[in-house]
Order: structure tokens, then C-alpha cells, then sequence
């Protein structure tokens, strides 16, 4: 399973939580405590055909494969998944769900659970709206073609926004350079700057795709004090996308009024702003990176000293 169950976002001390469970007397009933919290937290992405990571939370062995009965401490589901504060797991991407984290009350009735044996009998099962068959689901709610296009065109971001970053970076290097060799840089830099729009367009297009199919906020979902931490950096990540998308369709249509014109100030103008695309873009792609594979950069630095 590579998508965890709960951000880093709040101060929760799991540690204290399984050892306050742990000395609890009173038992804990699964069908009654446990798989309600599992439908609510959980179900949104691990039901069904498209079950993130092909994780189903319905599937009673596989929950229990990453849960040691008695011991939360060595129960993966807790330390890889639950205790995001945990040192060995990255925060940046182990963080679900994307709506919040669960509160300190509801993961220690999970800890406890566990700490008491796990006990989830095989007559139990999950029976939220949620386990209702894929084909059924389809039935009731049939997806557009636009909505299928979208889905389809979303799994391509990953590859495609490496056009915009690399073309647009490269031509801000030309823009600066054009300020002392003139002529050829400039003519260089204007060709990435309209290349790179429009391959950032279809880029930004098709993140905006992929972070719907993937489940991720709502375009308008604001992160406040109690946001996980992919929340935050997918609001940054997605929005100052889009500013540079935006911004480089101002730069085009300026390029080209001063293609009209090449002593007018305006082709100082794009030139210095292909300058400062080139850095916003950079930003854009490393944190893209960081969503992916965590803080890269103190990764190589801890790599370097020997870490």
C-alpha cells in the first residue's frame, strides 16, 4: 500500500495515544467503533475498481496483513501509515486522508483495537454506500465523455509538464544572455517562451485533470491551521502553476507586439519577464518533485554527509 491514512497536519502524539489504549480496560467493538471509522476515513479511496494503490479497506485480509494483533508498535498500518511523525516515514507523501487528519480520539480507538487483539470477525464486513459494485455506481452516475477525456488525458501530466519546465527555463537563460550577445539569444528565447506556453497550457490543463481523477481538494479548497501537509503543497503547487501559465501568455502576446517593434522597450520587458518565468517554473517543477518524492533536496544533502 503506498497512499498512508492520515497528513501530519495538528500536533497528535500517537505514541502517547497507543500507550493510553493500551492500559484501557474497556474493549473495543469493531463492528460498532472500528468499521464506521474505517468507511468514513477510508472508504473515499479504497473501494472499488479504482481503489487507490489497488488497496481495498473492505478487504479484511489485506487490512489485517499490516497489522501486528496485540502490538501497534510493530502494526505497519500504525507506524508507516497512522504515525506520520514517525522518523522513517515522509510526510510529504504518506498522507491520507487528503480531507484532514483523523482526530486523536478516533486513532485511539484504532491503536486500541489493535493493542487488543485486532479482532475483526469474518462475518463482519464493511457495508458502507461505498462497498456498492463499481458497475452499479456507473449506472446511477454515468461519466460524460468530457469526464472520461479528462481522466484520460490527467495520467499524462507526470510526463508532459518536463516540456514547459525545460523549454521555458532554457529560455530564460537565452533572455539573459541576449542582454549581452543581442540578436541570435533573443531570437532563442522568444521561440521557448511561445513553445513552453503552449506546451504549459496543455500541461497545466491536464494537472488540473489528474489531481480531480486522483481525489485530491477542490479547486477552491482553501488550506488553513488544520490542513494536512499535501494539502498546502498542492494549493501552492497547483495555483502557482497556473500563475505561470497565465503569466507566459502574458509574455507571448508582449513577445510578439515587440517582434513589431525590435527597438521598442517592450522587448526588454519580455526578456526580463522570461527571466523571472524561468525562476517561478523552477519553483513549479521542484515543488511537483517534492509531491512525488518528498523534500528531495535535504534528501541529497543527507545523502552527501552520509546519512
Amino acid at each position: 500500500m503506498t497512499y498512508a491514512i492520515i497528513g501530519n497536519g495538528g500536533s497528535i502524539a500517537q505514541e502517547s495515544i497507543a500507550t493510553e489504549t493500551a492500559s484501557s480496560d474497556i474493549e473495543i467493538d469493531f463492528e460498532r467503533e472500528v468499521a464506521p471509522l474505517l468507511e468514513r476515513r477510508c472508504g473515499g479511496c479504497h473501494v472499488g475498481e479504482r481503489a487507490k494503490a489497488g488497496f481495498q479497506i473492505t478487504d479484511r485480509e489485506a487490512v489485517l496483513g499490516y497489522i501486528e494483533p496485540g502490538d501497534v508498535e510493530s502494526s505497519s498500518l500504525w507506524t508507516d501509515y497512522l504515525n506520520a511523525d514517525s522518523a522513517h516515514v515522509d510526510p510529504a507523501t504518506l498522507v491520507m486522508p487528503l480531507n484532514g487528519p483523523i482526530p486523536a480520539h478516533e486513532l485511539e480507538t484504532i491503536s486500541g483495537w489493535i493493542e487488543q487483539g485486532a479482532s475483526w470477525p469474518e462475518s463482519t464486513r464493511l457495508i458502507s454506500f461505498l462497498e456498492v459494485p463499481s458497475v452499479e455506481r456507473a449506472a446511477a452516475t454515468p461519466e460524460s465523455f468530457f469526464q472520461r477525456f479528462s481522466a484520460f488525458v490527467g495520467y499524462f501530466h507526470p510526463a508532459t509538464v518536463h516540456f514547459p519546465i525545460a523549454l521555458l527555463i532554457f529560455g530564460g537563460a537565452a533572455a539573459a544572455l541576449s542582454f549581452i550577445t543581442g540578436g541570435r539569444a533573443q531570437y532563442v528565447a522568444f521561440y521557448c517562451l511561445v513553445w513552453g506556453t503552449a506546451s504549459s497550457i496543455l500541461a497545466t490543463y491536464m494537472g488540473w485533470c489528474f489531481a480531480a481523477e486522483k481525489g485530491y481538494p477542490a479547486w477552491n479548497a482553501v488550506p488553513n491551521a488544520e490542513s494536512i501537509e499535501l494539502s498546502a503543497a498542492l494549493f501552492r503547487h497547483r495555483w502557482l502553476g497556473t500563475f505561470a501559465t497565465l503569466f507566459a501568455i502574458a509574455l507571448t502576446i508582449c513577445a510578439t507586439y515587440a517582434s513589431r517593434k525590435p527597438q521598442g522597450k517592450l522587448r526588454h520587458v519580455w526578456r526580463i519577464g522570461l527571466i523571472v518565468l524561468a525562476l517561478i517554473i523552477s519553483i513549479v517543477g521542484h515543488q511537483g518533485g517534492e509531491l512525488v518524492y518528498g523534500d528531495m533536496i535535504a534528501k541529497a544533502f543527507s545523502r552527501l554527509a552520509g546519512k
